[in-house]
């Protein structure tokens, strides 16, 4: 198989440099460090083109474009940020984030798996009692509840801690079994 090293630079307008800094959360100085990692989802998605693999519609292209980023970051980005990446409302963030998790499971399962596993971490607390976590992402989270519905004992789920938008409320049961699902 063939591997291609590939170097570029790309000129941008200020105009568009400061849009896409937005989008990403960053100044424009550090524009390229942000934007670097996209790079090889861009580059895939035209490989995949001129190799004759069409693409049927907008959706496709847009699932497929996901896939490639959730494949080259090394986080899955927050239903928020999918969605001014893609300039979407924020439910269409979270939507697409979701059908492209659901429909390219296999593939992204080794994404989901680092996911699952940054969410245990960031699970604070005493042992034997509920924990805390802060993460950004709903998605995942709806993803853990269900691995914690389907358990052979199943688990309370991971609840929103009321008042708050990325602060989760695990119980020590589902803990436990998450940390059994990813160890």
């Amino acid at each position: 198989m063939p591997q291609l090293n590939l170097n570029l630079t790309l000129q941008l307008s200020d105009d568009e440099a400061a849009a896409i800094a937005d989008a990403l959360g960053c100044s424009v100085a550090d524009l390229a460090q942000h934007l670097g990692p996209y790079a090889p989802a861009a580059l895939r998605e035209y490989a995949e083109m001129l190799a004759g693999q069409a693409m049927t519609s907008v959706t496709d292209l847009r699932e497929r474009r996901l896939v490639a980023m959730l494949l080259a970051l090394p986080d899955i980005p927050s239903d928020e940020r999918i969605a001014r990446l893609f300039n979407l409302t924020s439910a269409q963030g979270r939507a697409l984030l979701r059908t492209t998790l659901s429909r390219h499971r296999n593939r992204l399962k080794s994404t989901m798996d680092v996911a699952a596993r940054r969410f245990i971490a960031a699970c604070q607390g005493a042992p034997g009692a509920e924990r805390e976590a802060r993460f950004p992402n709903a998605v995942v989270v709806d993803m853990l509840n269900a691995q914690l519905a389907a358990a052979s004992a199943p688990r309370s789920p991971i609840r929103r801690k009321a008042g708050t938008f990325d602060t989760y409320v695990v119980s020590n049961g589902a803990f436990i079994e998450l940390q059994a699902l990813y160890p």
